[in-house]
């Protein structure tokens, strides 16, 4: 072994090797298999080109989970992003409840998504669930709503979901960039006469761009790829009011279209690197520029 060298050449094999046959091989299949016309009904695997694909853009519901993934992306990222700062704010304060504050609001991120999601789902019963028997204390014609029955109610309450689970992860990240910011900033600021608002717009704003590129970074990812969530609270229903991309894979694969689910996850994966690269080049700029 070469006495430069930090660490033999089998550190790095091995890992390379099971990274491979886990992630590499099997995204190597499944777009091999997105151009054949393979089904679990057929053993045959012929070559079908763009067919599958073609499918795809005619498929009323894969339209449909389109839509929703960009929908609740865009709103579960703007909402848990500016609700986890106004919490990190609040409590990088010295008020004497702030640690168990803390850990109220990030408990709902230690749970498992499926436990949120059968919990929710109970609360969001259109007769014996808490929500309603609340409302119905002061109209009973909103305590009779079918919040996750009806396709007007149905996605808003998913993404209300998914902001109260995500948005104390949130809140710790940026609380920890917060944190890093020195005071030494603010003291000079004071001195100089500046506002609450020029601090947080001249200090804190600028300082906090790369967490912030970070967290709103996992939270496009998160809610590009959501899944179980969605599983749990509405199978993507009614209708295909609640249908996203992952939801769309899952259904087509469980149909035994393996070909064509494997062009939608495809499409999806693609999906995510296109809006990643977008939003990261974005934020990265406006990091740059602050």
């Amino acid at each position: 072994m070469n006495p430069k060298k930090t660490y033999p050449n089998y550190f790095w094999f091995i890992p390379f090797i099971i990274y491979t046959v886990i992630f590499i091989l099997p995204s190597v299949l499944g777009l091999l298999y997105s151009f054949t016309n393979w089904t679990i009904y057929s053993s045959q695997k012929t070559f079908c080109g763009l067919e599958n694909y073609k499918v795809l853009l005619g498929d009323s519901m894969f339209k449909s989970g389109f839509g929703n993934t960009i929908a609740f992306t865009v709103l579960t990222t703007i909402c848990k992003t500016a609700l986890g700062f106004a919490l990190a704010l609040a409590l990088n304060t010295k008020m004497r409840t702030r640690n168990a504050l803390r850990t109220v609001f990030y408990l709902p991120a230690v749970l498992s998504t499926l436990i949120v999601g059968i919990i929710f789902k109970s609360i969001l019963m259109p007769n014996t669930g808490l929500l309603n028997q609340l409302f119905h204390i002061f109209s009973p014609a909103l305590g009779a709503n079918d919040w996750l029955g009806q396709p007007s109610t149905a996605m808003a309450s998913v993404i209300f979901v998914e902001i109260w689970r995500g948005s104390g992860f949130c809140m710790i990240i940026i609380l920890a960039g917060l944190q890093s910011i020195s005071s030494e900033y603010y003291e000079a600021a004071t001195i100089d006469g500046a506002t609450c608002w020029q601090k947080f717009r001249t200090i804190t704003l600028p300082l906090m761009m790369p967490t912030l590129n970070t967290v709103i970074s996992l939270n496009v990812i998160g809610g590009l790829k959501v899944f179980d969530l969605i599983i749990a609270l509405t199978k993507g229903g009614p209708g295909f009011s609640t249908e996203v991309l992952s939801t769309t894979v899952y259904k087509y694969l469980g149909n035994g279209a393996m070909g064509v689910g494997s062009a939608a996850n495809m499409c999806l994966t693609i999906f995510i690197i296109l809006i990643f690269a977008i939003v990261n080049g974005g934020l990265s700029r406006m990091e740059a520029d602050q």
